[in-house]
């Protein structure tokens, strides 16, 4: 499918709701992004979409191995990813996503695609993020644990068009150690 045309405002959204759900988990992951979100509002539609494709390529990139990826409503339609997210999804390229859902047949997590959008709309209605989300998730690998976080994209007028998520992979261990934490943290 050929890729959707994203206007600046669409794509000042997707960067937008990318940086808070950076911000909240992953902090170190992009350190100028701070400083360029400032030239964002007067940014052309090629800067906006250049600067989205140079933090696509860092987060395949970096030691942190940070996944990504957005969806447009109202059918909440895969609208891009990272190489990572492709990965995951046991597909050859992000641009293979783009106009899919999660209930797709060739993704992994068909059992888990409700659960997801029921996220999905919750994000989306609210206009909150959801975010640190620890959980479990069938990939193309396998069941592995994951941290997470959704944001809402909006556009300048604050409609919201859509959720953008980031996760990263943990190990069994790791996953374990931290849902039991918070498990201790929620007990009166």
């Amino acid at each position: 499918m050929p890729e959707h045309q994203r206007s600046a405002d669409e794509l000042r959204g997707i960067l937008s709701a990318y940086q808070i759900v950076m911000q909240a988990s992953w902090p170190t992951l992009h350190s100028g992004m701070a400083e360029a979100s400032r030239r964002w509002p007067t940014a052309s539609a090629a800067d906006l979409d250049a600067a989205l494709t140079r933090y696509l390529q860092e987060s395949t990139q970096s030691t942190q191995h940070v996944r990504v990826f957005w969806k447009l409503a109202p059918a909440f339609k895969f609208g891009g990813c990272n190489q990572l997210f492709a990965d995951d999804a046991g597909l050859a390229s992000p641009a293979v996503l783009i106009g899919i859902d999660d209930f797709d047949s060739r993704l992994p997590w068909g059992h888990q695609a409700a659960k997801y959008r029921l996220d999905d709309e919750s994000v989306f209605k609210s206009g909150t993020p959801k975010l640190d989300i620890l959980e479990r998730q069938q990939s193309a690998a396998g069941i592995t644990w994951v941290r997470a976080g959704k944001a809402p994209i909006r556009k300048p007028a604050g409609d919201v068009i859509g959720i953008l998520g980031m996760y990263e992979l943990l190990d069994s261990e790791e996953g374990r150690r931290l849902y039991a934490a918070r498990n201790l943290k929620r007990r009166p």
